[in-house]
């Protein structure tokens, strides 16, 4: 009786169900409080290199938001960031990248340029996509934060790929401009941002005049 009360201790709870481990590693869709899936599975696998990824990102969306509703009852002239996620390929040679928020300021959404791997698209207030790094900016009024009614919460997502050399292509861009917008569409939600801040369930990704270019110089009236 003792050498089997011991193996039903040592090894399951013998009638009681199971007591299994949580796995090491998990596919895209269980990662970051699962809030990629379709486009942005794939677009996660083709950006980190890999289909398997360490388990990480429980309880991510709850601890973002607690953070920024702390960062706006400061004020938002105060800079803060909250990291969101981590993603790390199973394999090696594979991409990590990392996932936060933070709150901006109205002048940070200028297109005054950027580095020659990033590209504007017309997506929530503005997103700048590029193969290592991008940011969508989106502003929220939410019941969650006093005062969003009149001075809505200036949010921005930013994402960066390391660990793992990239060619520069447009596919590449608009993948982590995927990834970036699934993450945000899910913080928009869990914050109860009135029209989910802005941005749409499905990303549209619409490359924006760069500044001086002849599509924008035609855009403009004359």
């Amino acid at each position: 009786m003792g050498v089997m009360l011991a193996f039903c201790l040592g090894v399951s709870a013998c009638g009681g169900g199971e007591s299994e481990e949580e796995p090491l590693f998990v596919d895209a869709g269980k990662l970051c409080d699962s809030v990629f899936s379709d486009d942005a599975v794939a677009a996660v696998e083709t950006t980190v290199g890999d289909t398997s990824f360490w388990r990480n990102g429980e309880g991510a969306l709850d601890r973002v938001v607690a953070k920024l509703k702390s960062f706006y009852a400061d004020g938002q002239d105060v800079y803060g960031a909250e990291e969101f996620c981590r993603i790390k390929g199973e394999k090696r040679g594979s991409g990590r990248l990392n996932i936060s928020f933070a709150l901006y300021k109205p002048d940070d959404v200028v297109d005054r340029g950027h580095s020659a791997s990033q590209r504007f698209y017309e997506l929530g207030k503005l997103a700048v996509a590029g193969s290592e790094r991008s940011t969508l900016y989106f502003e929220c009024v939410s019941p969650q934060l006093d005062g969003s009614d009149k001075d809505p919460a200036r949010i921005s997502g930013g994402m960066r790929l390391s660990e793992r050399k990239v060619a520069e292509t447009q596919a590449l861009r608009e993948d982590n401009l995927t990834i970036l917008h699934a993450a945000s569409f899910a913080l928009a939600k869990k914050l109860e941002c009135e029209n989910n801040g802005g941005l749409p369930q499905t990303v549209v990704l619409q490359p924006k005049p760069e500044p001086g270019s002849e599509s924008e110089t035609a855009a403009k009236p004359e």
